[in-house]
């Protein structure tokens, strides 16, 4: 069996994915998990810089058959190149110069990305983002009428919030900053209390932000509560789209790879 090494998870993907099989440590940077991925999935060692992450990963290395790193391939001269899997899931591979895209090309490392618009960005194989769908259930259904809120950042609020209110106009916009943060074991909780989840995310253009096509960790995670998700068009996203999502099937689609 496959022992997988997990490097810089993004949004607790890392986490999702070991608790259903594809690895059994992660290494992450006490800046990258605000929201307590690593306590609640208990398979997290944090470290505070960079440096003494990768003299960990290295000392580990030798008892693993694969080395995921999660954006931050900058630092994968570390490790044998034969060992590697990348996983993108978004600002950092939007941002990767041409050049440093070819070369991850030529490398021949297996390039995963998490949302369907990356791939347009370098040749990949699509791992949908997942949700955890033994941590976000449904216990109350869904309702028709209710409030409508949406969670974005604080960076660009005022062209990000101006683009939502358009066209969602009584939505609340509860900004995700250092102080306001909600910790991820508590937000079943947090978004059951809602009907209408705004899901519209945005690139970190400049001056003006681009809009981005697919669902947000959130938006799936606000779905698998029972919130209604409505899209950037104004579309009401299918529930179906969870059973893609769902972070065993993904997790399950993944390790085929390397049965």
């Amino acid at each position: 069996m496959t022992r997988f090494l997990h490097l810089f998870s993004m949004a607790g993907v890392a986490e999702m994915m070991c608790k259903y099989g594809a690895g059994d440590k992660v290494l992450q940077l006490e800046t990258l998990d605000p929201f307590g991925f690593d306590e609640f999935y208990g398979v997290t060692e944090v470290f505070p810089n960079t440096g003494e992450l990768l003299l960990r990963a290295m000392e580990l290395e030798p008892d693993y058959d694969k080395i995921i790193i999660h954006d931050y391939t900058e630092f994968s001269t570390h490790f044998p190149a034969h060992k590697l899997i990348y996983i993108f899931h978004g600002t950092k591979l939007r941002g990767m110069s041409q050049s440093d895209k070819d070369f991850i090309v030529e490398s021949g490392i297996p390039v995963y990305v998490t949302t369907t618009d990356l791939m347009e960005l370098i040749p990949s194989t699509y791992l949908p983002n997942p949700v955890d769908l033994e941590h976000f259930v449904n216990d109350c259904g869904t309702e028709e009428e209710g409030d409508w809120f949406c969670i974005n950042r604080s960076y660009q609020r005022d062209f990000i919030e101006k683009r939502i209110r358009e066209k969602y106009p009584k939505v609340e916009y509860y900004e995700r900053n250092k102080n306001s943060i909600v910790p991820y074991e508590d937000m079943p909780m947090f978004l059951e209390q809602h009907t209408n989840y705004v899901d519209w995310k945005f690139t970190y253009d400049k001056p003006d932000p681009i809009s981005l096509p697919d669902m947000s960790c959130t938006g799936l995670q606000a779905m698998a509560v029972g919130c209604t998700v409505h899209d950037r068009n104004g579309v009401v996203h299918d529930r179906k789209v969870l059973l893609i999502h769902d972070a065993r099937r993904v997790t399950q689609r993944f390790l085929k790879d390397y049965d």
